[in-house]
């Protein structure tokens, strides 16, 4: 499955996401993609390979908001 992980550090926060190798093959889906949509909630951007990412946002308080996000962006990406 996919795993998204989410901290606040510093007044600012910090997201990875990972994708294991055969939902990038089976289903299209990037970690750049997911965690770039969890960290613009949080207002921040992000990227990085199909497999592994991160990101950065300027709003802790929205890190849970982003985090409980994960599902539906996860299902856009899917279609």
């Amino acid at each position: 499955g996919v795993g998204v992980l989410g901290a606040v550090s510093k007044g600012k926060v910090s997201f990875i996401a990972v994708v294991p190798d055969d939902l990038i093959k089976g289903s299209g889906l990037k970690a750049g993609d997911i965690v770039k949509g969890v960290a613009q909630i949080a207002g921040g951007s992000g990227g990085g390979k199909p497999h592994l990412a991160q990101a950065g946002g300027r709003d802790p308080e929205k890190l849970e908001e982003a985090l409980a996000a994960v599902a539906d962006i996860v299902r856009q990406h899917l279609g």
